[in-house]
């Protein structure tokens, strides 16, 4: 079975992904669109929120 190349990047996977760089979301995402990549919008702990983006594999 083959697994499609954004299966694992759950909402918590994105959440861990910030947190591992130093930066403390309050939980809040938003999933903006976009054609081949994930972009999401974090709300911030301690500031204005960012935009997360997820190259897709191989790019």
């Amino acid at each position: 079975m083959r697994t499609q190349p954004f299966s694992a990047l759950t909402p918590d996977a994105v959440l861990d992904a910030l947190d591992s760089i130093g930066l403390r979301s309050d939980g809040r995402l938003l999933a903006l669109n976009s054609y081949e990549n994930r972009v999401y919008q974090a709300g911030m702990d301690d500031g204005p929120p960012l935009v997360a983006k997820f190259y897709r594999p191989a790019r």
